[in-house]
C-alpha cells in the first residue's frame, strides 16, 4: 500500500509537476473530466507491474463511468517522458483477463486516443554511436532498473526482443490502434528524437491515424498546443 500514498501523485497534482500539471488544469479547464493515474516505480516494480495498474486504472474508470458521468468508450491518455510511453501501450494493447474474478477486470483497458510527450517507444533503441554519452549511462540506468535487465546484443547494438519488446509500444502497432498525437523534441537528451519518427512511420503503415508535432530545442520537455490536444481528442473521443 505504501508504494501508492505519495502526497504529489495522490493530494495535489500540481506537485507531481507543474509541467503536466498545466495540461491537466488546460483539460478540465475546456470540460474533460481528468484522472491521474499513480501506479508503482522501478526499481522495485518492473514494466509489467507497472504497466497493469495503467490498464487497472483505465477497467476502473471505465467500470465506473455512469458514477463520473463519462463516455466507457471514449476514453484518451496523455503523458511524458515514462508517462507518454504508458499512455501509448494503452493504446496499442489490449489485455484479457481470462476467468477474471470481478466486474473491472473484465473490462477492456484500451483507450480510443493518445497524446504522448517525448516518449519513449522502442525501449532498446539507444545506446547508438550518435547517442551522446550522458544519455547512454542514463538510459542504461532507467531501462535495466525498469525492465529489470539489460537489452539483447547483437553486432555491438541493442536489439528489440524478449522483455524490451514486451514493454516497447512498437512491437504491438495494429490497424486498430487509438489515434495518436505526438510531440518530441529535436534536442532531446533523453528519448532519442528518431524514436518519434519510426514510431509515426509504422503507425502510418498500419494506417493508423497519427500526427506528429517536433518542438525545437525544448530537450526533453516539448510544449503541447493545448487547442491542437483539444481538438484531437474532441475529433476522436466523440
Amino acid at each position: 500500500q505504501e508504494v501508492y500514498n505519495h502526497i504529489s501523485l495522490k493530494d495535489n497534482y500540481f506537485l507531481d509537476s507543474t509541467y503536466s500539471g498545466k495540461w491537466a488544469q488546460a483539460l478540465v479547464n475546456k470540460g474533460y473530466t481528468v484522472f491521474m493515474i499513480n501506479h508503482r516505480f522501478a526499481p522495485r516494480f518492473h514494466y509489467s507491474d507497472i504497466f497493469s495498474d495503467c490498464q487497472r486504472a483505465v477497467r476502473f474508470v471505465r467500470y465506473n463511468a455512469k458514477r463520473y458521468s463519462v463516455d466507457p468508450n471514449h476514453i484518451g491518455a496523455m503523458g511524458h517522458s515514462s508517462g507518454g510511453t504508458l499512455s501509448s501501450m494503452l493504446g496499442v494493447t489490449d489485455t484479457t483477463i481470462v476467468n477474471a474474478i470481478n466486474g473491472i477486470d473484465s473490462l477492456s483497458s484500451k483507450v480510443q486516443a493518445v497524446v504522448a510527450l517525448a516518449a519513449t517507444f522502442n525501449l532498446a533503441d539507444y545506446n547508438k554511436k550518435t547517442d551522446t554519452a550522458i544519455q547512454n549511462n542514463l538510459m542504461l540506468r532507467i531501462m535495466s532498473n525498469y525492465v529489470g535487465e539489460l537489452p539483447e546484443e547483437k553486432n555491438g547494438e541493442f536489439i528489440l526482443s524478449g522483455k524490451y519488446a514486451e514493454a516497447s509500444p512498437v512491437t504491438y502497432i495494429s490497424k486498430d490502434d487509438a489515434a495518436f498525437l505526438i510531440y518530441y523534441s529535436d534536442n532531446d537528451p533523453i528519448a532519442p528524437p528518431r524514436q518519434a519518427a519510426a514510431f509515426y512511420n509504422k503507425l502510418t503503415e498500419n494506417k493508423v491515424t497519427s500526427k506528429v508535432v517536433v518542438c525545437h530545442n525544448c530537450e526533453h520537455e516539448p510544449i503541447p498546443d493545448m487547442n491542437e490536444v483539444d481538438m484531437w481528442f474532441k475529433k476522436y473521443l466523440k
